[in-house]
C-alpha cells in the first residue's frame, strides 16, 4: 500500500474515532473539479480548480496558478504530515492534466 493511500486511511480511521459508541454520525466527503475550456481574464477564475468538502465545509483547494493543494482546515494542517499535501499536490497536478485534455477535446 503506498504512503499516500495509507494517510488516507488514517485519516478516515481519525474522522472514525472522533465518533463516540452511543451515537451514529454521517460523514460526507465530496471533490469538486472544475476545468475551463479555454483561459478567461477574471480574479480568480482559473482554467483548473480543485477542492475537497467535508460535511459541506472546505477541507483542501488547488488551482492552476498555485500549483499547490492547501489545507483550508487547521485540523488538517497540524495532523497531516507534509508528504500528505506533496503527495496530494501531485494526484491534483495529474487531475488537472487530464481535465483540460480532456475539455480541449469538446
Amino acid at each position: 500500500m503506498s504512503a499516500f493511500k495509507m494517510y488516507v486511511v488514517a485519516l478516515l480511521l481519525l474522522f472514525a474515532t472522533l465518533s463516540t459508541e452511543d451515537t451514529v454520525e454521517t460523514w460526507s466527503l465530496n471533490y469538486i473539479y472544475t476545468a475551463l475550456s479555454k483561459p478567461v481574464e477574471l480574479p480568480g477564475i482559473h482554467e483548473f480548480t480543485a477542492m475537497g468538502l467535508m460535511n459541506d465545509k472546505q477541507i483542501d483547494y488547488y488551482d492552476s496558478v498555485a500549483k499547490k493543494k492547501i489545507p483550508k482546515q487547521d485540523w488538517m494542517r497540524e495532523k497531516l504530515p507534509a508528504d500528505y499535501w506533496e503527495k496530494g499536490t501531485q494526484s491534483r497536478k495529474s487531475k488537472e492534466l487530464h481535465h483540460l485534455l480532456g475539455s480541449r477535446n469538446l
